[in-house]
This record gives C-alpha cells, sequence and structure tokens, in this order.
C-alpha cells in the first residue's frame, strides 16, 4: 500500500490542485491513502481538504520537518510518498513510484524532477522556476543518488521511500525537514536511493519576492546547518564566499522596477548565502 503524506499550512488556494491531481491518478483506489497533515492553517485548507477522501490530521508543532514526520507515523502503508500542498503530480504519478519499488527491490527511496507548473503564473513565478530547473541540472536517466557524484538529492516535493527506511533514521530533522540532511543520513546508512527523471510533479513557485527570499534563506540555513552536524568542515575559501557574495549581489541590487532573470537570481544568492551565514553563526 501506497501512503501519501502531504503537510499543508494555510495552503487553501492551492491544496484542491494537489488533491485533484492525486485522484485523478490511474492507480486502484483500494491501494493508496491520502493523510493531509495541517500545520495551524487559519484560511481554510482543512475545510477544502475535506471535500476529498482523506485522512486529516492537526500537528501543532511548526516547522517542515514534524507534519512530515507525523504523517510518516499514521500512515498505514509500506511505501510513503511525500508531496507539497502547492504540488500537482502526474497521472501515473503513484503508478510509477509503485512499478519502481517492483521493479528494483534494492531501492529505499526514489525522487524525481520539480519542475514549474506552466499554468497561472505571475512574472515572479515563471522566472523562480526557470532558474530553479536550470540550477538543477537534472539527469535524463535513473541515477543512484551519491553525494560528491553527479546527483546528491531527493526533493520532499517528490518523492517516496520505504517507511522502514525513514523510521531507521529518524525520519526528518525537525523543526527544519531538510531533505538533503535526510538523503545524507539514509545514504550514510547503507540505504538505497535513486532519482527518476519520469516521476515528476509540477510546482507552484512563490508569487512574491518576499516568499522567495524566505524560501532561499531557508535553504541556505538548512545547507550549513546539515553540514555542521554531520561533521563536514567548512573551508575557509567557502567561508569568505558565504560572506561575499550576499554582500556583491545586495550591492548590485539597486531597484526592482525592471525585475528580470539576472536579478532575480542575484536576490535569490544574496538571501541564499545569508541563510548560510545564519546557519554558520547560530550553531557557535
Amino acid at each position: 500500500m501506497l501512503s501519501v503524506v502531504i503537510p499543508a499550512l494555510n495552503s487553501a488556494s492551492t491544496i484542491h490542485l494537489t488533491l485533484s491531481s492525486i485522484f485523478s491518478n490511474n492507480f486502484p483506489r483500494e491501494l493508496f491513502e491520502v493523510l493531509v497533515i495541517d500545520n495551524g492553517s487559519s484560511d481554510g485548507t482543512v475545510h477544502v481538504a475535506k471535500r476529498f477522501p482523506v485522512k486529516i490530521f492537526h500537528c501543532t508543532k511548526r516547522g517542515i520537518g514534524p507534519p512530515r514526520n507525523f504523517g510518516i507515523k499514521m500512515a498505514k502503508g509500506e511505501i510513503i510518498c511525500l508531496t507539497d500542498s502547492d504540488c500537482i503530480v502526474e497521472k501515473d504519478w503513484l503508478e510509477k513510484i509503485f512499478n519502481f519499488f517492483e521493479q528494483n527491490p534494492e531501492a529505499d527511496g526514489v525522487g524525481g524532477p520539480v519542475l514549474p507548473y506552466p499554468y497561472s503564473q505571475n512574472k515572479i513565478q515563471k522566472l523562480t522556476g526557470e532558474l530553479f530547473v536550470e540550477d538543477q541540472g537534472y539527469p535524463k536517466e535513473v541515477v543512484k543518488v551519491q553525494f560528491g557524484s553527479s546527483y546528491g538529492i531527493i526533493f520532499g516535493s517528490n518523492s517516496a521511500y520505504k517507511k522502514e527506511a525513514l523510521l531507521s533514521v529518524g525520519s526528518y530533522s525537525e523543526p527544519g525537514g531538510s531533505n538533503l540532511e535526510l538523503a545524507w543520513r539514509l545514504t550514510s546508512r547503507g540505504w538505497n536511493l535513486f532519482f527518476n527523471p519520469d516521476i515528476k510533479v509540477y510546482h507552484i513557485f512563490p508569487a512574491s519576492l518576499k516568499s522567495i527570499i524566505r524560501q532561499q534563506f531557508r535553504w541556505g540555513e538548512q545547507s550549513t546547518q546539515m553540514k555542521r552536524v554531520h561533521d563536514v568542515d567548512i573551508s575557509v575559501i567557502e567561508f569568505i564566499c558565504i560572506f561575499y557574495f550576499p554582500l556583491k549581489c545586495i550591492l548590485s541590487i539597486v531597484s526592482l522596477a525592471n525585475l528580470d532573470k539576472k536579478l532575480l537570481h542575484f536576490v535569490q544568492m544574496a538571501f541564499y548565502n545569508l541563510g548560510r551565514i545564519y546557519g554558520f553563526g547560530s550553531g557557535l
């Protein structure tokens, strides 16, 4: 059985798209369940979710990790499928996940590309999606996840794991819920993770610059904290770069009136690295 776990926080405007896409999958209904883990929404997210045949739970501990871990704990399936409440899965998403584990018994986890949702995008969403895909450089064939080589991360918004593998490492870190950190722990303990380019999910990227800044800052903080937790040395050159690039990027931003891809990339890099500074400093 597959268990789809969806953490949600104030997602009333998007979660109906997520759930509609899941229940439109060409996969036997009796072979999967959907769990929505509400993280304290105040905008009607739960009301929207109740329109679908889902199990709704409430997790009061804020963050990305706690609701995911709560859902993993409550799930009945042997395979935990994870996506977010602002994502749309393809019609064969569940089938491809199920078939991958059936055809690759050595696999303990699999993820696929997160692509920009092609509809109802403003300029910021469109540019953010383009930059995200360019930065990832997704492999065009199935590859094993190995840090320091071709590919090293599975995204939480498009991933599936054997429940036993997740429980063996304590599932996601809290409160951050870093996908990179989880993949690091799993692979370092011998669990086999793969990237499959055919398992696709579409993400509705942040529609405002403020949301992008928060997202990039969080990712940067998680990156540095993961290295510190797992005793990965931050070299002098890397540490200098952490300070240099934010300053360079911020000085390059004169006006946001004519936002283009290059300027948006500067903003992303600046706040990603500021997040890294914060993550480094919080561990001193």
